[in-house]
């Protein structure tokens, strides 16, 4: 008896340390925070993304950053287009039922949205430090909401 007590100590220690909520994984350990700026659009970042002090005339504008990424938004008439990105790989997307293109080139990552309502436009740009995360960056893309 004591033999079949020590496979199931030694078997409930071995699923136990490859359980994969005990991993060591950051990426399943990251948090996600909703922030909605003047309540006129929301989307979803990680945590450790801080606001920085920026100042918009006459569009909603705002950047995120941390130790791996600095990410700007703009809502309003006057939002990017991006030319400067006149390499980029380029993909139409849909956001919140509104056309948008994604543009990749090099370490950044472009969201342009065209039409939100009437003439506002939206763009977020999505600037890796180092190397870019293609699947966190089109997280943070497809988490955009428009508030009506």
């Amino acid at each position: 008896m004591p033999l079949g007590k020590s496979i199931l100590i030694v078997g409930f220690f071995t699923l136990f340390f490859i359980n994969p909520v005990n991993s060591h994984d950051t990426k399943q350990l990251d948090k996600w925070l909703e922030h909605c700026p003047n309540n006129q659009f929301c989307f979803e970042h990680p945590v450790s993304l801080i606001l920085a002090n920026v100042q918009a005339i006459d569009s909603i504008a705002g950047q995120l950053e941390n130790k791996n990424l600095i990410l700007t938004y703009d809502l309003g008439r006057y939002a990017s287009t991006f030319s400067e990105l006149s390499s980029a790989t380029s993909e139409l997307i849909i956001i919140d039922g509104h056309h948008g293109r994604i543009l990749i080139q090099q370490n950044k990552m472009a969201l342009t949205i065209a039409n939100v309502s009437g003439n506002t436009s939206f763009s977020m740009l999505i600037e890796f430090k180092n190397t870019i995360e293609l699947d966190q960056g089109k997280r943070i893309f497809k988490s955009v909401k428009f508030k009506p």
